[in-house]
């Protein structure tokens, strides 16, 4: 490989990663421009740069294949978290109902021991005839 095709792979390396990151902080700081401090016009001229160079080096509709993967990606964390959110509830009221149970459990317990005891105090006066 002579140094001219090395100069050609680092460029494209360079301008894929260069526009991998516009495109994805694009799409990660809420699908707005990703130059926020240059206001809006110049973030979309950006972006828009930035994807006619992936386009240009990587072969025409990457840059709406990475705009697609990541968008697929962010649905998949955004499913996963509300399926963990919805599993913590299930268990959180899992964990309430059996305290309910629990409760109940201690509570008929309780009466139970008191209705014992009240029948033992029974017991014992009519034994001494009271």
């Amino acid at each position: 490989m002579n140094i001219r095709a090395i100069a050609i792979q680092v460029r494209r390396f360079l301008t894929v990663g260069l526009a991998a990151l516009v495109l994805g902080s694009s799409l990660l700081f809420s699908f707005g421009a990703p130059a926020m401090a240059l206001g809006n016009e110049a973030g979309d001229k950006v972006q828009a740069r930035a994807e006619q160079a992936l386009d240009q080096v990587a072969g025409a509709g990457t840059a709406n294949q990475i705009k697609g993967r990541a968008q697929e990606d962010i649905g998949r964390l955004q499913r996963s978290a509300s399926q963990a959110e919805g599993i913590g509830n299930q268990v959180q009221g899992r964990a309430q109902r059996d305290l309910g149970r629990t409760q109940g459990a201690v509570e008929d317990a309780a009466d139970a021991a008191q209705d014992s005891a009240e029948g033992l105090v029974d017991n014992v006066k009519s034994f001494f005839g009271q």
